[in-house]
């Protein structure tokens, strides 16, 4: 039983319960791993187990506690994110000055999406890091005298995009942190974080979902089962991102894929150069999305060498495409798959390393139009 809706981490969750069974609670956790694992909702959870007027190890849902902390609006819980930077805030300020009153109704918005969905991101419009301020705020209000019972929780969200000087000045709260606190850092970056922090902290690493965990979560969230492979691999076990792919209109990608490779077939200028353009418009725009489409031209490679071994077709990721898939496979048997889904996998890299976008783009269009071995019967 979770407070909060949380899947699997059966691991992490026993180890959990076991900290506050054997009263053991340490003044630092750092948890990290991938992004959508998880961590986030279990940092929540264990602010819940801390608190919670039972006797129990973990948080009855009923106490006044509980009611207060799945709501997110606990007086012993304190969440720090990043935040938009404002001209007129100072590193001494409310690390909230300067927002205005909509400012705040969105934030407050942000927050209640949070409770209600563990796996949302705290994610402000032009919030890039966690400014000194922040950090100052909380260790004010942490050394305070306590409103309620319980242990006073700080859950610091992406921790690794602290500014310089507010990691060290959460050092110094960690080096004489306050009695009966603990604090919670969250990473999917811990390499990017001060390697003295991660000393005073505890790790716990949360792992990407399994594939079969999270196929059997989005099947009870009534996902149709032939878009279920596709979601998983788009969404690189991210339940987060399983979830607004679920809710996007994968049509649309699976329809550019096949665009965009029968373009490239019958090598047609025109479109291939208007895909450039697209595309770096679209990595400018939404980068996440980009990748997706990319990915998605992999792993059409990869579902026709599928399909050429004659192998079952409900292991297609592209399975609503599975015709489409085969007359490539016959009009191109000779095709080369590792060449061609390097060519996809070295433009990310090329792209993530700020390499020249339309070069990288064009790079791989050509790439992909020799892997395909061009001069066969198109698609």
């Amino acid at each position: 039983m979770t407070l909060f809706s949380l899947i699997n981490q059966e691991k992490n969750l026993a180890l959990l319960h076991n900290i506050i069974r054997n009263k053991r609670v340490g003044n630092a956790y750092l948890f990290y791993g991938p992004e959508g694992s998880g961590m986030e909702g279990f940092a929540l959870e264990f602010a819940a187990m801390l608190n919670c007027h039972s006797e129990t190890d973990y948080p009855c849902g009923n106490c006044s506690s509980c009611r207060k902390m799945r709501c997110l609006e606990h007086g012993n819980l304190e969440l720090v994110f990043p935040i938009p930077r404002r001209q007129d805030s100072s590193a001494d300020s409310d690390p909230f000055k300067g927002f205005t009153s909509a400012d705040m109704e969105e934030i407050q918005g942000i927050i209640h999406n949070k409770a209600r969905n563990p796996y949302e991101k705290i994610s402000i419009p032009n919030a890039k890091h966690i400014p000194i301020n922040f950090i100052r705020e909380t260790k004010r209000k942490t050394y305070l005298r306590p409103q309620e019972l319980g242990w006073k929780v700080v859950i610091i969200f992406d921790a690794h995009l602290m500014t310089e000087p507010a990691a060290n000045a959460l050092l110094k709260i960690l080096e004489e942190p306050p009695k009966k606190s603990t604090f919670i850092l969250t990473s999917s970056n811990m390499n990017a974080i001060l390697p003295t922090i991660i000393s005073r902290c505890q790790p716990i690493h949360f792992p990407t979902l399994a594939p079969t965990v999270l196929k059997d979560f989005l099947l009870t969230k009534n996902v149709p089962e032939n878009n279920i492979n596709l979601i998983m691999r788009l969404s690189g076990g991210n339940v987060n991102q399983a979830l607004r792919l679920a809710e996007s209109d994968l049509q649309k990608i699976n329809d550019t894929t096949l665009d965009i490779l029968r373009a490239i077939a019958v090598w047609n200028i025109e479109k291939v150069y208007k895909y450039v353009e697209k595309l770096t418009s679209l990595y400018r725009e939404d980068s996440a999305q980009f990748n997706q489409i990319l990915l998605s031209v992999t792993f059409w490679f990869r579902d026709a060498i599928v399909l050429k071994e004659n192998s079952d077709e409900s292991e297609l990721i592209h399975s609503e495409l599975a015709t489409e898939i085969k007359k490539f496979a016959n009009a191109f048997p000779n095709f080369d798959p590792y060449s061609a889904s390097s060519s996809v996998e070295n433009c990310i890299d090329f792209i993530s390393r700020n390499v020249y976008i339309n070069l990288a783009l064009l790079n791989m269009f050509f790439n992909l139009y020799h892997a395909l071995n061009t001069g066969k019967n198109p698609l």
